[in-house]
């Protein structure tokens, strides 16, 4: 079995092994320097299709998804899945596939920096999708110069 694609969205779902993706590759979260922890990211999701070799059709795989920090600690999700292929309905070479959605509003991360989606079959990763938590400094409303007068009122 291998992962035949695996990537982030700001939203996505899945049904009947295809897929509805809203801003995909949103991979980069903006919050203010100051901002309480966690950091609560407002909305993100991964897509994954998993492919099965001919010679996995009628067994089943357990997989695990999880996002884990740099230092490969897991962060607030973990899931284990069972994967099963069937023989492909058209090409008695190949074997069907899995495509799963996660769906996350809120999801907490306990500070900035990278951090992973990744999909693993027993100790062996499969794939390993980066966003990243990135601060930015508090931007300041536009004074006026001194010198110039104020905007009237219309």
């Amino acid at each position: 079995m291998k992962v035949d694609y695996a990537f982030v969205a700001e939203a996505a779902d899945s049904q009947g092994g295809l897929f509805y993706v809203t801003r995909g590759g949103a991979d980069l979260h903006f919050f203010p320097r100051n901002f309480p922890r966690p950091l609560r990211i407002g909305a993100i999701s991964f897509v994954v299709r998993v492919v099965g070799e001919p010679q996995e059709v009628g067994r089943s795989f357990s997989l695990t998804y999880t996002i884990v920090d740099a230092d490969g600690r897991t962060v607030n999700f973990q899931q284990q899945v069972e994967a099963r292929f069937e023989a492909h309905p058209i090409d008695s070479t190949r074997a069907t596939a899995n495509v799963v959605t996660f769906r996350f509003y809120g999801f907490p991360v306990p500070d900035f920096g990278t951090y992973l989606f990744e999909v693993r079959a027993g100790e062996d990763r499969l794939a390993q999708v980066p966003f990243w938590v990135v601060p930015v400094e508090p931007q300041q409303a536009p004074q006026p110069a001194q010198d110039e007068p104020p905007p009237a009122d219309a």
